[in-house]
């Protein structure tokens, strides 16, 4: 459907009824995925979906909420008469008031799509031509690492959202985003393991710059051979260690230990909420230690405006050390005692926003760099060299740890439990592997022992967070591998967890 119509639809929308107030949420979104499995296309798939959701408040601030999987003035009309009706019917069973929409900024603002190649540029089989050719190099140059299945994944998808609201607010934007992604199972020495690399960005580009420079490829190459010597590695023995961590942990920990702690819905539940609001001015880490979450132009998890129609603000979740930000929305930044960020997001038209990050990062101020390799082997190699020659190096054990596989976090006791693709002991010149079993701790003493940086930052690592039933894009990551002490709070070893999205 046209943007401009469907601007013109949540416009009109917004103002249509004589009392109350209203949050107009549109969505348009179409999606190509393509699957290659051992040489053989095994799927291409093509979806579309619109509609609109709209969150109705009566004058005292009771809420109700309605959706429709269609975009036109009649439809949208008659949801927000439901939706209206649905909230009077709760003010009168006595639900929870909230009127603090009625105070937000009123915004215009259009985003246009910022894709260099359009969602119609390529064919479905188009696309699926050049990933096969992709697939087909991979298998070729790893066709040498015995036992290793190999999938290659391409998804394109073209989301654009637009939010109207009864005090004028019309905002709409544009959320283009693709992935180019590597699966590998190994088989080694009676052991499996699978891992997973990938490449993002906004449109098809994707795959034309891997075709041309096959930068994803060597990455993959390099990851297999790295998890075939895990599969065989001795099991790193339990206790604590110096810690080096990759730019994908950095972004697990801060996005499942901190940014999850500090949404304005879960305060009542959190280790770094007291009496249900966040405390602020906590000492949580060294000074130069900053957690930021938001938003990343052509990022895989951007969003620039709320699913509430607010702008959405780049947090210091923490700075210098001292937690600072909470993640707030309109509706529960109040109450957990925390400015409005304009954290809202919702998966579809059809789910209420709820505060989410969008991408969060680990940065500290010190930092040491580390000329950029173009294989894994002398990535280690060099940050060795970096520990060494800085006098930061361990002696026994100092544990790099490569590869964020999923993990939990309770975030009321501060419990995590990570699980990572593999390590390796810089402290030994052979540079021996191990398989880490599990990294466990506490949050507020994992962060306290963040040191410095060393490498290139990475702020790609990209996933789906899952909330409350909703599944919304994910990403961030560090300002290099990140430096931890040792910690008697933060172990290695034991065995595997189950793994969580």
């Amino acid at each position: 459907m046209n943007p401009r119509k469907i601007r013109m639809v949540v416009g009109r929308t917004a103002g249509c009824l004589p009392c109350g107030y209203l949050i107009v949420r549109a969505q348009a979104r179409r999606e190509i995925n393509i699957r290659l499995n051992n040489g053989r296309l095994e799927n291409i798939a093509t979806s579309s979906e619109n509609g609109i959701g709209i969150q109705a408040f009566t004058e005292k601030g009771a809420c109700g909420f309605a959706s429709v999987n269609r975009i036109s003035d009649a439809e949208a009309v008659h949801t927000a008469q439901k939706a209206m009706e649905l909230a009077e019917e709760n003010e009168n069973t006595g639900c929870e008031l909230n009127r603090e929409i009625f105070g937000a900024p009123k915004i215009f603002s259009e985003i246009p799509n910022k894709a260099v190649y359009g969602f119609d540029s390529f064919t479905p089989e188009e696309l699926a031509e050049l990933a096969g050719g992709i697939h087909r190099q991979l298998r070729e140059n790893g066709s040498e690492k015995s036992e290793i299945s190999w999938q290659t994944n391409f998804r394109l998808i073209e989301d654009f959202w637009c939010v109207g609201r009864s005090d004028g607010t019309l905002v709409s934007f544009f959320i283009p985003r693709a992935v180019l992604s590597h699966q590998g199972t190994v088989k080694e020495g009676g052991q499996a393991q699978s891992f997973s690399v990938n490449s993002s960005g906004v449109d098809a580009g994707v795959l034309l710059d891997e075709r041309t420079s096959g930068a994803l490829l060597h990455k993959t190459i390099d990851k297999a051979g790295f998890v075939q010597k895990v599969c065989t590695a001795p099991l790193l023995p339990v206790g604590s260690y110096p810690l080096l961590i990759d730019y994908g942990l950095a972004k697990g920990l801060a996005h499942e230990a901190f940014g999850h702690a500090v949404e304005s819905d879960l305060m009542e539940e959190s280790i770094l909420g007291e009496v249900g609001k966040l405390k602020t001015g906590l000492v949580i880490a060294r000074p130069d230690v900053d957690i930021i979450d938001g938003p990343l132009e052509g990022d895989w998890a951007y969003q620039p405006y709320s699913a509430n129609g607010l702008f959405r603000e780049t947090v210091h979740v923490v700075q210098n050390g001292v937690l600072k930000q909470g993640l707030g929305d309109i509706f529960s930044a109040a109450k957990a005692g925390m400015p409005v960020t304009g954290a809202g997001r919702s998966e579809y038209f059809g789910s209420v926003a709820l505060p989410r990050m969008t991408n969060i990062r680990l940065v500290t101020a010190t930092h040491i760099p580390i000329p950029t390799s173009d294989g894994l082997t002398e990535e280690i190699s060099r940050l060795r060299r970096g520990l060494q020659d800085t006098g930061l190096l361990g002696e026994g054990f100092h544990i790099l740890l490569l590869g964020y596989r999923g993990g939990q976090v309770n975030t009321r006791t501060g419990d995590f439990v990570f699980q990572c693709d593999g390590a390796v002991n810089l402290a030994d010149s052979k540079l021996p592997v191990y398989r880490p079993g599990i990294f466990s701790g506490k949050i507020l003493s994992v962060l306290d022992s963040v040191k410095l940086s060393l490498g290139e930052a990475r702020y790609d690592a990209i996933g789906t967070c899952g909330k409350a039933g909703q599944m919304v894009p994910s990403s961030g990551g560090g300002s290099g591998y990140i430096l931890l002490d040792k910690n008697e709070n933060v172990k290695l070893g034991g065995n595997t967890v189950e793994q969580s999205a």
